[in-house]
């Protein structure tokens, strides 16, 4: 079998080099690559990963557990992820757990079966057995996104309460008085601190939760249209509205859109993600972005650190989400 030191002899380098280059550590010239990989593609080169891993105790492996790969929200961020783990020499294998405890729970496993050196991961739901199983402690491991209101965690997640109170406050800027708010699932914390920070502030301009219609959705384009459907169904629908995220604003724009209202000019419509369909869906949507690539490079920063057992500053990392106002919202208008 071909050998690392074959692969040295060809490139005319030093078996230190070809290591450094094959797992991206340390500083080597463009040229000194080009040599490794021409040798290695010659020969053939396949380094024994598990051997590796059995010598040296590192299997240069992370996991990552995605509620839903289906969910725009969720493959952008495993993209992210995937490419601020790459840039610190970690491979990640990535499991779809479909929104299912149980299946969640059993990729776990398979991850720690694996030799993972650490797991990245958002919870389900607040439903999530993860916590229950004592093998979760034998690898370093971050929750993004999805934690709970008093998690002990290392966590990194968007400033959910700021989400809310931001669309909210965009929408009171704009003159709006009437309100409604299609949430996510409730049994997810993030999405009762959004809403909670949405109805927060407006509460401070002398609104109250009562008069603010909230209708349950999944995050997903036909629960949008369907909380809509609900929602212009009152004798007096709102002139204004916030959906927990993108994907159920584009589905509550659509029913607006059939039953003839005007989005903005009957309706303002403000989302939350940020997802690249916004600038193309007509309206371009109106959103509170999640800075994705911050979150990702956060999260594995602090995985890495903790794999690394370097000393931790904070444990928990709250990003800031940011205003993009484009034309699904506009200034009220008396009907």
């Amino acid at each position: 079998m071909v050998s690392i030191k074959d692969v040295a002899k060809l490139a005319g380098v030093s078996v230190t080099t070809v290591s450094r280059v094959i797992n991206r550590r340390g500083k080597t010239s463009k040229t000194t690559e080009e040599k490794v990989w021409r040798a290695i593609e010659i020969l053939q080169y396949r380094p024994n990963l598990l051997a590796q891993g059995l010598r040296s105790q590192k299997t240069r492996l992370l996991g990552l557990l995605v509620p839903d790969i289906d969910s725009p929200f969720f493959a952008r961020l495993a993209r992210y992820i995937e490419e601020a783990a790459y840039q610190r020499g970690y491979n990640l294998i990535l499991c779809n757990v479909g929104e299912d405890p149980k299946k969640e729970r059993h990729y776990l496993e398979v991850l720690l079966q694996r030799q993972v050196e650490g797991i990245i991961f958002p919870r389900v739901s607040d439903e999530s057995l993860l916590f229950r199983i004592p093998s979760l402690s034998r690898v370093p491991y971050v929750v993004l996104d999805r934690t709970l209101e008093h998690e002990e965690a290392p966590t990194v997640k968007l400033d959910n309460l700021a989400a809310g109170a931001l669309a909210a406050s965009h929408l009171l800027e704009l003159g709006h008085k009437k309100f409604a708010c299609i949430s996510g699932p409730q049994k997810i914390t993030v999405c009762r601190e959004r809403l909670e920070g949405f109805l927060t502030r407006l509460a401070q301009e002398g609104i109250p939760s009562r008069d603010v219609l909230v209708v349950e959705g999944d995050f997903k384009i036909e629960g949008g249209r369907k909380a809509m459907e609900t929602i212009l169904s009152l004798s007096s629908p709102p002139f204004a509205l916030f959906c927990m995220n993108d994907m159920m604003a584009f589905g509550a724009i659509q029913v607006a859109k059939e039953k003839g209202w005007r989005v903005p000019e009957d309706i303002s419509v403000i989302g939350l993600d940020n997802n690249p369909l916004c600038e193309v869906f007509s309206p371009p949507l109106t959103t509170v972005a999640q800075p994705f690539d911050r979150i990702a490079k956060e999260g594995i920063s602090l995985l890495c650190k903790l794999i690394e057992k370097k000393k931790i500053r904070k444990k928990s990392i709250t990003v800031p989400p940011y205003l993009i106002v484009r034309q699904s919202t506009a200034p009220f208008q008396e009907q």
